[in-house]
């Protein structure tokens, strides 16, 4: 390429580009899970998730998020047959929904009796799995709800796939995706501080963790 025009086309680039100015004003605004060191923290993303994800919270999205990770991911490319399928899961009322972090281990374990279902959520940043855990927590969750439709997800930044084949492989990208929808869709009537919440949390994943 002659060296004029790559002058001009990098003067194009960086003169007067309102994208590259936004993407500057991005990378230099404050953000609160930045400051608090959570960028690679598993434990403090599996309690923020946890907190979105249950439907008594006082977040004010009731069971949106909830509903719309279940049915995304089970949107999922998968090779097995899913107990509850997506369609059924936009359908159910999902408010009975309990979560709990750390039972029997679990980053993030949810139930709901009613429609007699269960779910498991692997979360893993920068580690990998080890000494057989996700069978292992297939095997406790199934002992201890038996005759409930089981749902895996092992969520990690690039949809890592999982050692256990029951398991649907999601990344963080999707849980970009359903907060900005939902932000976006709600913004006139999520409160201030849960909005500025989630804005500083899907800006954290876009420069940490989602390839974009």
């Amino acid at each position: 390429m002659d060296a004029v025009v790559a002058y001009r086309e990098l003067e194009a680039l960086v003169v007067d580009n309102s994208k590259l100015e936004h993407l500057e004003r991005l990378l230099g605004e404050f953000n609160i899970f930045e400051a608090i060191g959570m960028v690679r923290q598993e434990i403090r993303h599996s309690h923020f998730l946890s907190y979105l994800l249950d439907p008594n919270q006082n977040h004010g999205l009731g069971d949106l998020f909830l509903q719309r990770f279940l049915q995304k991911g089970a949107s999922q490319p998968f090779d097995h047959t899913l107990p509850v399928n997506p369609i059924e899961l936009g359908l159910l009322d999902l408010s009975g929904m309990i979560v709990q972090r750390e039972w029997q281990n679990i980053d993030i374990f949810m139930q709901h009796d009613d429609h007699q279902i269960v779910v498991i959520i692997e979360n893993k940043i920068g580690t990998s799995e080890h000494s057989n855990q996700l069978q292992r927590y297939w095997r406790t969750a199934s002992q201890k709800f038996p005759g409930y439709r089981l749902l895996g997800f092992y969520l990690t930044p690039d949809g890592h796939s999982p050692s256990d084949e029951r398991y649907i492989a999601v990344d963080y990208g999707l849980v970009l995706e359903i907060l900005e929808d939902l932000s976006s869709a709600r913004e006139s009537t999520l409160g201030p501080d849960i909005l500025t919440l989630i804005q500083h949390y899907t800006a954290m994943l876009r420069r940490h963790l989602v390839e974009d």
